[in-house]
């Protein structure tokens, strides 16, 4: 079964749903401007994010996560998925996807249990695509929500998000690839919706212009651009 070491509850993430939202720890990105990065396993150097500017290579530390969250006891999870007003569990992250396969699958079953008629949602960053396959070949979900990144397709914007996700770029390709596969597989689900962080530091409009052309042609579910907060 796996540990939550956040927990939260939220009528904004899902269009229409009141839900709960679980937190899980760990990452394979570190994204720019992260708010959950203590979660993910990481800061910034002084615990501040840095001044915008051209170079994204701010100064990060690793950290452990159980530092800074402690696990939230179970009674707590069962007496929030219960109420009668939570229509949605949402899984988050970190990274919900990078925890093992057959804990994620327990879990679901266990939330499931508990209240038969809550919808399951997971946040993820799609580099998971065996996993994600799986998990809809079961039918343990009603969606996910993918944040993308950039417009995986285009070799040329390739170096940006690289450097937006904290990957070389020779390993980022391949997850560019993952990334892909996922997309088109979550597009199959009622209740999955797509998102993009408008970055400041991208300053070209058309790169963002260019996710939104793509995913409304393609994959043709909800999609919503959010501003960038600092945190």
């Amino acid at each position: 079964m796996l540990t939550f070491r956040w927990i939260d509850f939220t009528y904004y993430d899902h269009p229409g749903k009141y839900s709960v939202v679980l937190y899980t720890t760990g990452c394979n990105f570190k994204c720019f401007g992260c708010h959950n990065r203590t979660l993910a396993g990481w800061d910034y150097k002084d615990g501040k994010q840095p001044i915008i500017n051209k170079n994204l290579q701010a100064s990060k530390i690793s950290l452990n996560p159980a530092d800074y969250h402690k696990p939230i006891p179970w009674e707590e999870i069962n007496m929030a998925i219960s109420n009668e007003f939570i229509d949605m569990v949402i899984f988050c992250g970190g990274e919900f996807l990078i925890n093992p396969l057959d804990k994620i699958k327990q879990t679901i079953l266990k939330i499931k249990h508990i209240n038969p008629y809550i919808q399951i949602r997971i946040d993820t960053n799609w580099s998971f695509p065996q996993k994600v396959e799986e998990i809809i070949k079961r039918n343990l979900i009603d969606g996910f929500a993918i944040d993308i990144k950039g417009p995986y397709r285009n070799p040329k914007r390739h170096p940006l998000i690289s450097q937006i996700i904290w990957i070389p770029l020779p390993r980022a390709k391949k997850v560019f690839e993952d990334i892909i596969k996922s997309l088109k597989l979550a597009s199959q689900l009622p209740e999955s919706i797509f998102r993009t962080v408008k970055y400041p530091v991208i300053k070209d409009p058309s790169y963002f212009e260019e996710i939104d052309q793509r995913v409304n042609r393609n994959l043709k579910k909800t999609y919503q651009q959010n501003q960038f907060v600092v945190v």
